[in-house]
């Protein structure tokens, strides 16, 4: 009986102290792919709803950076809320960066780059070592990250992270596990030419995980990794099959390329996962970003098509599931910022406006103000670049200057073409267009020192250079020299109109101040000189002198990158001046204003208000305004309101009602031989000098402007169509 008591007293004790089952290690591992990456969101979001925690996420490319936000804490659903309210093609593919000295345009800047920036240097073609304009990706990391940019420790994240990223200069395997987050995440999705690498301290290049590892499954068994779950946005193995890409197009290209070298490590590793998941993403290229929704769609099918490896795994993890937990972005404390230190290259003035953040926490709100600072310091100063890292609360800024004799050039587009008809004089219907094609650049000449230059094509050719030197921490001295020849006949195709100068020649040289208070205004003021021969034959043989003073103002809160922008722009500009040997005093004052603003992304309330005064000699091109309908004329008013309706991939629509006064026709010579110097006395109530009617207009909205198509009826009868660029 004893022996009997004892052994099971033995028995039980071994089943009470038996020891529990170890937890298994699970990873999620994350491909690259640029924009197809969006599709790993609603995977993370099918893991958020079961309530499974991994133990270690690992990305490369576009998986790093998704990833790394979902490291720091943002769930799911907050990562695909930040997608669909961005405009990620604005950030990604920012292509239009303008080096020199101004934030804004000037009112006396002739030049419009609003197509495309080519960099060049001393060392070679491409002064940057990558095709986009980072500063803005970067900015968006950094504000989005602000919390956890202070964190050393890749595993003293909400989850314990890695990111991948390739060594070009020594041709090896990067696995970023501490040191700077932000450097990790930029480094793993710097796509060869597209974006610059990283330089890290011990002179190494890092570009795209995805060139070594793009699916790193074998890093995460590496680090111990009991499940792994892996998702291939790229489809590795049937890349070359079926769902090869469209390769008709330059995206498509690139995309099939980018394929190409990282597909055989993608194969490879799909063995070392336990499951992988592969959105269908065919049809979509890396630099898709703006297929947000579509490729969005395309993850969440995926979750719908692989509900059996969600229910294996959470029946694998399902003892553990409910003591799984992390900490959300939203709850972790941001650090403070305790002090600002500047580099040999942020000029010494600025200093005092970056410690005003001293004392401030480092979230989304501060960290955009601190970004915006830093982009004014850029552009002021004609900096490659602006960077700063973060460790114990002290933030290192630093500049980078382009190479010597370094500089940009830019292509512009601006105005339109169009059919326009005025049926109160009998008319007939004509063209009409307002083109503004500029080839422009800027070199350095000295650090701070920058020599912009410019040929312009438009009512003539005009060829221009000038130098821009910046002082103190807002202000900039520049001056111009330029030559125009060619036709001056205002708004028309030749021929079309009755005035055109075929040997016209303007020499002009002006010099400014321009000042930036603040980021969105920008005053300046300008003398200037112009010397006009008009060599036609419709006035005989002319020549003007016209010395000048000016001021100008403009106000800029408005992107307009986006179909669903809120903002306000406003511009004015005021000349007074003389025009030997006319006894004639010049002036010219214009203005405009736009705003658009609205409770929601589906409905917007816009007004346009534009307004010219003109006194100059009658047979000058620039004594004349141009009207919504297409008349030259002296004095104009114009205000329109009305809705837009934005549509998806950044359409819109817009309707509104407008009315026009106008007068100092053109046409009308004997009038405008006496015409009155009095601002706006040429405006008349008659029936035949204002227009009151409807418009209606549809246009898209891109990062380097507005395309849009617009019809102008009103009730005199005039019509006017014109497409157009702004």
């Amino acid at each position: 009986m004893r022996r009997k008591a004892i052994a099971a007293l033995i028995i039980f004790l071994s089943i009470v102290l038996l020891p529990a089952s170890a937890r298994p290690r699970f990873a999620l591992v994350l491909s690259g792919g640029g924009a197809k990456g969006i599709a790993h969101i609603p995977i993370l979001m099918e893991l958020d709803r079961r309530g499974i925690v991994p133990d270690l996420v690992v990305g490369t490319s576009m998986g790093a950076v998704i990833g790394s936000f979902y490291a720091a804490g943002y769930s799911g659903e907050e990562l695909e809320r930040l997608v669909e309210s961005t405009d990620l093609m604005s950030y990604f593919l920012h292509l239009y960066a303008v080096r020199g000295s101004e934030t804004l345009p000037s009112p006396f800047t002739d030049y419009d780059t609003n197509l495309l920036t080519v960099e060049f240097g001393s060392s070679g073609f491409g002064a940057s070592n990558g095709l986009v304009d980072d500063q803005y990706i970067n900015g968006f990391l950094r504000r989005h990250l602000s919390k956890v940019l202070d964190v050393r420790d890749f595993d003293d994240l909400s989850i314990p992270y890695r990111a991948i990223g390739t060594d070009i200069t020594n041709k090896r395997k990067v696995v970023f596990s501490t040191g700077s987050l932000f450097d990790a995440v930029r480094a793993s999705m710097a796509i060869p030419v597209v974006f610059s690498p990283v330089r890290l301290d011990d002179g190494s290049y890092i570009m795209d995980g995805g060139l070594e590892d793009n699916l790193p499954t074998d890093i995460a068994r590496d680090l111990g990794a009991d499940i792994v779950l892996a998702v291939d946005v790229n489809d590795a193995r049937h890349i070359h099959g079926e769902h090869r890409n469209d390769m008709s197009t330059l995206s498509g290209s690139f995309t099939q390329f980018s394929d190409y070298l990282t597909e055989p490590n993608s194969v490879e590793n799909y063995d070392e996962a336990d499951w992988v998941i592969v959105p269908d993403t065919a049809g979509f290229s890396s630099l898709g970003f703006g297929s947000t929704e579509a490729i969005l769609d395309a993850g969440r099918r995926a979750v719908e098509e692989n509900m059996g490896v969600f229910d294996a795994l959470e029946d694998e993890l399902a003892e553990w599931i409910p003591d799984m937990d992390r900490i959300g972005y939203g709850s972790i404390e941001a650090p403070e910022i305790v002090r600002v230190t500047i580099d040999e290259e942020i000029p010494v003035s600025a200093l005092p406006e970056l410690e005003e953040f001293v004392g401030r926490s480092m979230d989304y709100y501060t960290m955009t103000e601190f970004e915006s600072l830093l982009d004014d310091i850029r552009r002021h100063e004609g900096l490659k670049a602006v960077t700063y890292d973060i460790h114990n609360g002290v933030i290192e800024v630093e500049g980078e200057r382009y190479p010597s004799l370094s500089g940009s050039l830019y292509l512009g587009l601006t105005g339109g073409i169009g059919v326009r008809y005025d049926g109160s004089d009998g008319r007939e219907p004509f063209f009409a267009y307002t083109p503004y094609f500029t080839i422009s650049g800027t070199t350095a000449l000295l650090p701070r020192l920058m020599f912009d230059y410019g040929v312009i094509v438009n009512e003539g050719i005009t060829v221009e250079g000038g130098v821009s030197y910046p002082f103190m921490s807002s202000a900039f001295l520049y001056g111009n020299l330029g030559l125009s020849y060619g036709q001056q006949a205002y708004s028309s195709i030749p021929g079309t109109i009755d005035y055109t100068f075929s040997d016209d020649v303007e020499l002009f040289l002006r010099a400014g101040i321009g000042y930036l208070p603040m980021r969105e205004l920008r005053m300046d003021a300008i003398i200037g000189f112009e010397y006009t021969y008009l060599g036609g034959d419709g006035f005989g043989r002319r020549h003007f002198v016209h010395p000048y003073i000016g001021l100008g103002i403009v106000f800029d809160a408005y992107d307009g990158a986006s179909a669903a922008d809120n903002g306000f722009e406003a511009g004015a500009t005021l000349e007074f001046g003389g025009d030997f040997p006319s006894p004639m005093l010049s002036y010219a004052f214009s203005a405009d204003i736009f705003g658009c603003f609205g409770p929601t992304d589906i409905f917007k309330f816009i007004f346009d208000f534009e307004t010219e005064t003109i006194r100059r000699p009658i047979d000058l091109a620039a004594a004349y305004a141009s009207t919504k309908m297409g008349l030259a004329v002296s004095d104009r008013i114009y205000a329109m309101g009305g809705i837009r309706l934005p549509l998806p991939l950044s359409f819109f629509v817009d309707a509104g009602i407008f009315i026009e006064a106008f007068g100092g026709r053109h046409d009308d010579l004997e009038h405008q031989a006496s015409r009155s110097l009095v601002p706006y006395s040429e405006l008349s109530m008659d029936t035949s000098m204002m227009d009151i009617g409807g418009y209606l207009g549809a246009g898209i909205a891109t990062s380097f402007g507005q395309i849009t198509a617009g019809l102008y009826i009103s009730a005199t009868p005039r019509v006017s169509f014109m497409v157009g660029i702004e």
